[in-house]
């Protein structure tokens, strides 16, 4: 995990003397009335934490003189006794809180005895949030309901630096499933109207006519990163550890790359909690890219059943199925419901559930397996399923068209064809006919075209060859296409218009959905997410169903290249035996391997390649030997006698060998491996 600088922490060894608070560090606190109040109030220290009380109308509280700004993310728990109670973000004033410039949070109790939760801010004396008497209800959640939960346990409050955006929390539990969760309850954000630093304030609130009184355990500021470190030089690998994005920090599996991959300068491939483990390629600070999940509509649900809902990270899980220095292979596993956690059929047993493994070489270039299980046993009938959909994340503060080309799409065969679609942003129409030839390719090379930066690719094989393991139901057999309407037809709102349309329910976000399955980005300093071009998978699945896609980064033009990654996958060429002591089994075209079983008695693999494919290149081929035990591997390529780690990379999984070799030709290619 990488360490966060706390700067602020209220763990004291009890001093109060006249009013001064001194923590255990020495650190001078001092106590601050807010309100009417003038005296009343008094702070102390138990096992659980600081208690505060007071007995005047008005607030009391304690704050550290010591200043703060940056990316920062305060929070504290709360036990209260009795009364209002939060914290404020004072800003600085000739170094005292300013009462006139603060952000704050608060939880008290309404006349019906219902906990609730409330947003407050005032700049220079205008107030942010209460926009007339009846206020507004993005600042203010009654909690009497699972949705929202029945008690703030924690209030927190974010600042993402960059874009200038304060993120306010409160920790709620929810049982799903089952299984009593605990997460984060997003209230309306609010923006940063000028760069003074801050103070942290925990109080207590009362109206004179009793004694307020409240618990406040580990309240602490963190200093937090506002992007993700460099990993330049961490090499090929899937790590566990600590990720951000636009201001946040999380669990990930992060898989980084080294110079064998173009881009390994800035990109990696992220598994990120605050994501929901939705994978993307990082492209930079500013942006991301995501080929989606399986979706499913129906079965009693409301909106769309996908993993975005999951926020409690109930079902979601991403694992590291393997990493050396050949290959690394993450399995990621979540559960088809909708936000609310209803999943499909409600069926008490089963649930619909999918399994993706993203399976990589050091070259970036990998494969996307994903297979689908319905359920198949209910009143409901399975209908309709989504597998992918192709699209964008921007961080907060920073608009799609900043980082997406006009020209977002672009669909190739191997064939020479190409189609784009291109948004045009000034008028009121979609940006394209959608292409219904498209759906007849016996592969699509799905890219999305990004300012600036590389392109980002997905492979979809319906062909004779390779269909039965990569795409069982081809389009040309239903109504699917390569992109729908709805996508190509969304356009910004709000601070987007003329824009790219965005929607804020994912990622980061944990505002209640303002659709059953979304919501419409308003605000720029959020983050959000622009879908581009969604591809269904199925008419009607039956049972567990299987696809798998080619995934990688290439340049910003480089129509040939993704189109040799692609014959490599789907044709490479099957492999000729010059000996007997090994013999060719299949392409596989999840591993994107060429698989050989060799005699354990003598050891060897001797073949020649030619590339089924005319005109194209096979590039970077890996070789996968079974039955080759913990044993070292050496390459002759064409009678050239290859070199470890630079040539070519193995490593030995159960009792298999397995074999990236950088190589590129276009020829009768012969290899010995012994």
């Amino acid at each position: 995990m990488r360490k966060k600088e706390l700067i602020a922490v209220f763990a004291f060894a009890l001093i109060l003397i006249q009013g001064i608070c001194l923590s255990e560090e020495a650190k001078r606190w001092e106590p601050y009335y807010f309100g009417s109040a003038t005296e009343g109030g008094l702070a102390a220290e138990n096992e659980e934490g600081i208690i505060l009380s007071l007995d005047k109308a008005g607030a009391f509280g304690l704050y550290n003189p010591s200043k703060f700004s940056g990316n920062f993310d305060a929070q504290a728990e709360i036990i209260s006794d009795k009364g209002p109670c939060g914290m404020i973000l004072f800003k600085d004033n000739g170094g005292k809180p300013d009462p006139s410039n603060f952000v704050g949070i608060e939880r008290k109790t309404d006349g019906d005895g219902n906990e609730t939760v409330r947003v407050f801010a005032i700049g220079d004396g205008q107030d942010f949030t209460r926009k007339g008497a009846k206020g507004d209800p993005r600042f203010e959640y009654v909690l009497n309901n699972d949705s929202f939960g029945r008690e703030a346990k924690a209030l927190r409050i974010l600042k993402d630096e960059k874009s200038g955006c304060f993120h306010f929390y409160y920790k709620y539990e929810r049982k799903v499933d089952g299984e009593k969760k605990e997460g984060w309850m997003e209230l309306s954000t609010l923006p940063d109207w000028d760069d003074r630093p801050f103070y942290f304030y925990p109080y207590v609130k009362s109206n004179g006519d009793f004694t307020a009184k409240a618990v406040f355990i580990r309240p602490m500021v963190m200093l937090t990163p506002e992007d993700d470190g460099p990993d330049k030089n961490t090499g090929f690998k899937a790590s566990r550890r600590d990720y951000t994005f636009s201001g946040f920090s999380g669990d990930a599996v992060v898989v980084t790359f080294d110079r064998e991959f173009p881009f390994y300068d800035k990109a990696k491939f992220v598994f990120w909690s605050e994501a929901e483990y939705i994978p993307w390629w990082h492209i930079d600070d500013k942006c991301a890219v995501y080929y989606g999940f399986c979706e499913i509509r129906g079965g009693g649900t409301e909106g769309s059943d996908e993993p975005t809902g999951d926020r409690l990270l109930r079902w979601t899980k991403a694992e590291i199925v393997e990493s050396n220095k050949a290959r690394v292979i993450v399995r990621w596993r979540y559960v088809l419901a909708d936000p609310e956690y209803r999943w499909w059929s409600m069926d008490p047993i089963e649930k619909p559930y999918v399994d993706e493994w993203y399976c990589f070489y050091p070259d970036g270039i990998g494969v996307r397996k994903v297979t689908y299980t319905p359920i198949t046993t209910t009143k409901y009938e399975t209908g309709w399923n989504g597998i992918s959909e192709l699209g964008v994340v921007r961080r907060g503060g920073v608009k799609p068209s900043e980082i997406i080309e006009q020209k977002a799409v672009s669909i190739l065969n191997l064939d020479g064809k190409r189609v784009d679609y291109s948004w045009d942003l000034s008028k009121d129409q979609p940006p394209a006919k959608r292409d219904e030839d498209t759906k007849n390719w016996p592969e699509a090379i799905c890219r999305i075209n990004l300012k600036n930066r590389p392109a980002v690719f997905e492979v979809f094989a319906q062909g004779e060859d390779a269909y039965k393991k990569t795409f069982p139901a081809p389009f040309k057999d239903w109504s699917g296409n390569y992109g729908e309407d709805w996508a190509f037809e969304t356009k910004g709102g709000n601070e987007f218009e003329g824009d790219f349309g965005v929607f804020s329910h994912w990622p980061i976000s944990k505002m209640p959905y303002e659709e059953p399955d979304k919501t419409k980005g308003k605000y720029i300093r959020e983050p959000g997410h622009t879908p581009l071009l969604p591809v269904a998978g199925h008419p009607k699945v039956k049972g567990p169903t299987t696809w798998a896609m080619l995934v990688g980064m290439s340049g910003s033009g480089e129509s040939q290249y993704v189109r040799d990654r692609t014959s490599s996958w789907i044709s490479p060429g099957d492999a000729t035996m010059i000996d007997e002591n090994a013999e060719f089994v299949e392409n596989d075209y999840y591993q994107r391997a060429l698989v050989f079983e060799t005699d354990k008695s003598d050891r060897g693999c001797h073949f020649t390649m030619y590339p089924k494919i005319v005109s194209s290149i096979v590039i970077n081929p890996v070789f996968i030997i079974k039955n080759w035990g913990n044993n070292p591997v050496s390459i002759n390529m064409n009678g050239k006698t290859l070199k470890e780690d630079l040539d070519y990379r193995y490593a030995i999984e159960g009792d298999s060998a397995v074999i990236w070799v950088k190589a590129r030709f276009s020829g009768l290619t012969t290899f010995l491996i012994k």
